[in-house]
């Protein structure tokens, strides 16, 4: 059933790239590099978060980020990448899931190119302070009557750890809504501006046991 879902939806193009990288849709799969990235857009009018970057069909009123992917390809790129889902916390039935971190980058009218943590724009209510970079963790979709929840959701990243996702918030401070806010202190990119998300995974560490 996952398979033939990933072959209905919009965005199934793969193929190979000139310089050997791999394209699935708009996600970009960095072999050289070993990073993935693809498109996103900045939401305005937001000022809690719950979700980091959602789909279209996602929670946007509480999202920093839209991005116009599937979170099914997205999740076997990372696959692709030789990472491993896993749970938000290790214990021991489940290890936890690798980690990675987000950066945004983008091209300003001037033809620079600028690439900054994507925590830049989190501001952490128990600090008062950009958030934390302490990584995402790939903790995958679940499934459900043939359905990968992520996309009935709209969820990429979540920093309310409410809902199925492909990647997630490992600080305990997950479970609650009210923590994180967009920090209306960092400028967003221009208008006009290109901006892509790029997930670059962390060294893999042993995680204690919860």
């Amino acid at each position: 059933m996952l398979f033939r879902s990933m072959a209905a939806e919009k965005h199934a193009r793969v193929r190979e790239l000139p310089n050997g990288d791999t394209q699935v849709g708009t996600i970009i799969l960095h072999r050289q590099e070993r990073e993935i990235s693809f498109p996103a857009e900045f939401l305005a009018g937001v000022n809690e978060l719950e979700v980091v970057i959602a789909t279209p069909d996602g929670r946007l009123h509480e999202s920093l980020l839209k991005a116009d992917i599937s979170p099914v390809q997205l999740q076997f790129t990372l696959y692709a990448l030789g990472l491993n889902n896993g749970g938000r916390k290790a214990t021991d039935a489940i290890p936890r899931g690798d980690l990675v971190d987000l950066d945004v980058a983008w091209t300003d009218a001037a033809g620079q190119r600028h690439r900054e943590p994507l925590e830049s724009w989190i501001l952490d209510g128990r600090t008062g302070q950009p958030m934390e970079r302490i990584g995402w963790v790939f903790v995958g979709s679940w499934m459900k009557e043939g359905k990968f929840l992520a996309v009935e959701e709209g969820n990429i990243c979540l920093n309310y750890s409410v809902g199925s996702t492909i990647l997630d918030i490992p600080d305990a401070a997950g479970m609650d809504d009210t923590i994180f806010k967009v920090n209306r202190g960092k400028p967003l990119p221009g208008p006009e501006a290109e901006v892509r998300v790029f997930l670059v995974p962390r060294p893999r560490v042993q995680e204690e046991r919860k």
